[in-house]
């Protein structure tokens, strides 16, 4: 299996905050502040919970990627529940199912322990384009 997270997880993660606390065999677990990824009303813009969704989702398919393929993202899906109400939001993100070609993530987000979103991921393995 290679290690496609030694490429890191990209300049956007670190623009916006987004710090991993956790990484295991089919998890990934981040953290992202809601102070400077607000809407103009000041909650927790909606799309950062895609973003987080996204990167963590991404992640548990890179550590999974078969040699010689590289993980692509199909479809995103992200349900709002409520607003974040501390300073950050934690996602969880777990494999639901994984075959030989595909792997399916769902991530749930937290604002302290209250959900305020939760989302998946599918994600395909595919060849490189040369």
């Amino acid at each position: 299996m290679d290690n496609h997270l030694e490429r890191g997880m990209g300049a956007l993660a670190e623009r916006i905050g987004l710090d991993i606390t956790h990484v295991g065999e089919n998890t990934m677990e981040g953290t992202l502040p809601v102070e400077g990824n607000t809407q103009p009303y000041g909650l927790l813009h909606g799309g950062m919970n895609g973003v987080l969704v996204e990167h963590l989702a991404s992640g548990i398919a890179m550590m999974n990627c078969p040699p010689g393929l590289v993980p692509v993202g199909t479809d995103l899906h992200v349900s709002h529940v409520s607003p974040a109400t501390t300073d950050s939001v934690r996602g969880v993100g777990t494999v639901i199912a994984q075959s030989a070609g595909t792997i399916w993530v769902k991530v749930d987000i937290f604002s302290g322990d209250r959900l305020t979103a939760f989302g998946s991921l599918t994600v395909r393995y595919v060849k490189p384009r040369t």
